[in-house]
C-alpha cells in the first residue's frame, strides 16, 4: 500500500534535499544548460552593421542612394519624406498612383505601399513615427529578413539562393541564378530592369555573412 505524504513530511524532504551544497550545484548544472542552449540556439538577430554592404549596394541601384526618392525622381530634395509621418508617407503613395504614376515607391529603398503596410503590422510600428533615415534602414533589414538572410548566415540557403530571393524584392537587382542571371526578376513588366551585375550582388552577400559572423 502507498504511503501518505503529509505536508510536514513534504517540508522536511524538500529542506533535506536542498541544502547550500545541492543549491550550489542546481544553480551550477542550471548555468551550465543555458551556456549549452544559447550555444546550441544562437539569436536569430543579426547585428543591423553587418548589414551595410548590402543595404549600400540595393541602395546605389534603387535610388543612387537618396532617402527622399520616389518613382520618377530618385534625385528628389524638395519632399522630404523623411520628416514625414510614415501615415504621411502612405497617404502620399496613395494619392501619387491615383494620379496615374505606376509604382508607389519611395525612399532610399524604394518601399512600395504594400509592403510598407505589412511592414508595419510586422513590426508593430506607430505610424507616427517618421520615415526617417533610421526607419529605412530598419525597414529594408527586415524585408532582407524576410527574404532568408538568418537562414544564409545560419548556412541553410546558399549565397546564390539568398541573392535570387532580394532580387524579387529589389527589381534592380539581378536575378543570379535561372535563365538570364544578370536581368532584373521583374523584367517583364516594362518598368524595370537590373543595375547592378551578378558578381556585385554576390561579393555584397558574402560581405554581410562575413561581418555578421564577426560582428556576434
Amino acid at each position: 500500500m502507498a504511503r501518505k505524504l503529509s505536508i510536514r513530511k513534504i517540508k522536511r524532504y524538500f529542506r533535506r534535499t536542498f541544502t547550500k551544497r545541492n543549491a550550489f550545484l542546481v544553480a551550477t548544472l542550471g548555468l551550465i544548460f543555458i551556456v549549452f542552449w544559447v550555444t546550441m540556439h544562437p539569436s536569430k538577430n543579426i547585428p543591423a552593421a553587418a548589414y551595410t554592404p548590402l543595404l549600400e549596394v540595393i541602395a546605389k541601384a534603387e535610388s543612387r542612394g537618396n532617402y527622399n526618392a520616389y518613382f520618377g525622381n530618385a534625385a528628389n530634395q524638395q519632399l522630404k519624406f523623411t520628416d514625414m509621418p510614415i501615415a504621411d508617407v502612405l497617404e502620399w503613395q496613395k494619392r501619387y498612383v491615383e494620379a496615374g504614376n505606376a509604382s508607389s515607391a519611395v525612399g532610399r529603398y524604394q518601399i512600395i505601399s504594400p509592403t510598407l503596410v505589412s511592414l508595419v503590422k510586422q513590426l508593430n510600428i506607430n505610424t507616427s513615427e517618421k520615415y526617417d533615415k533610421a526607419m529605412q534602414n530598419r525597414l529594408a533589414i527586415a524585408l532582407m529578413e524576410r527574404r532568408g538572410s538568418i537562414n544564409f548566415v545560419k548556412e541553410e540557403i546558399s549565397a546564390e539562393a539568398f541573392a535570387h530571393e532580394l532580387s524579387k524584392e529589389w527589381a534592380a537587382l539581378p536575378k543570379v541564378i535561372g535563365d538570364s542571371p544578370e536581368t532584373s526578376f521583374y523584367a517583364d513588366d516594362g518598368l524595370n530592369r537590373s543595375l547592378v551585375d551578378s558578381k556585385t550582388s554576390l561579393m555584397a552577400v558574402q560581405q554581410f555573412k562575413r561581418l555578421a559572423n564577426m560582428i556576434k
